[in-house]
C-alpha cells in the first residue's frame, strides 16, 4: 500500500495533468481504500499556500528549498518504522536510496493500475437513482428500528 508518493515523477507519468487534478484523484483513491497519502512536489507551493497542507487523507508537501527526493528520503530515514513505508516512483536513484532505507517502493505504472480499478465507478453509483418514497412518519422508524428482525448480527 503506497504511503508516499514521488508528485512530480507521478505527474511526469501519467502524461500531464495538474497538480490539482492529480490531488483530487488520489484524494479519493485514498478515501475509499481508506488509507493515508503523502504526495512530495519539488519547488515551493504556489499561491501562498502553505508548505504542508492536509487534505483529507492526503498531505501535500512541497519540498523546497530540498527536492523531492531528498525530502522523501528524509521522511523515511526519521521514521520509527522505515520498513512500513511504500514509496511511488519510477525514478532510479529515489528507488534505490528508498530500499537502502529498509522501504519498499512500487512503480507509477502499477500504482496507476491498482488506483485506475479502485477509481472505477461502483455499480451503485452507475445505477439510476430512485425516486423517493415520500414523507416517512417517526413513527414508523422508530417501529423498524425496534424490530429486532431490522438489526445487524
Amino acid at each position: 500500500m503506497p504511503d508516499i508518493i514521488d508528485g512530480n515523477n507521478l505527474l511526469g507519468r501519467l502524461g500531464g495533468g495538474t497538480k490539482e487534478g492529480l490531488l483530487a484523484e488520489l484524494t479519493e483513491w485514498a478515501r475509499r481504500r481508506r488509507t493515508r497519502l503523502t504526495v512530495v512536489f519539488d519547488g515551493p507551493p504556489g499561491g501562498g499556500r502553505p508548505k504542508v497542507q492536509s487534505l483529507g487523507d492526503v498531505t501535500v508537501v512541497h519540498a523546497a528549498p530540498l527536492t523531492a527526493d531528498d525530502e522523501i528520503v528524509r521522511r523515511i530515514r526519521e521514521a520509527r518504522d522505515p520498513k512500513g513505508f511504500t514509496v511511488v516512483t519510477d525514478d532510479r536513484v529515489l528507488c534505490s536510496l528508498v530500499r537502502a532505507t529498509g522501504a519498499r517502493t512500487v512503480g507509477v505504472g502499477e500504482f496507476s493500475q491498482k488506483a485506475e480499478k479502485s477509481l472505477a465507478p461502483r455499480p451503485e453509483a452507475a445505477a439510476p437513482a430512485k425516486a423517493s418514497p415520500g414523507p416517512v412518519n417517526m413513527k414508523d422508524w422508530e417501529r423498524w428500528f425496534q424490530d429486532p428482525g431490522n438489526r445487524l448480527k
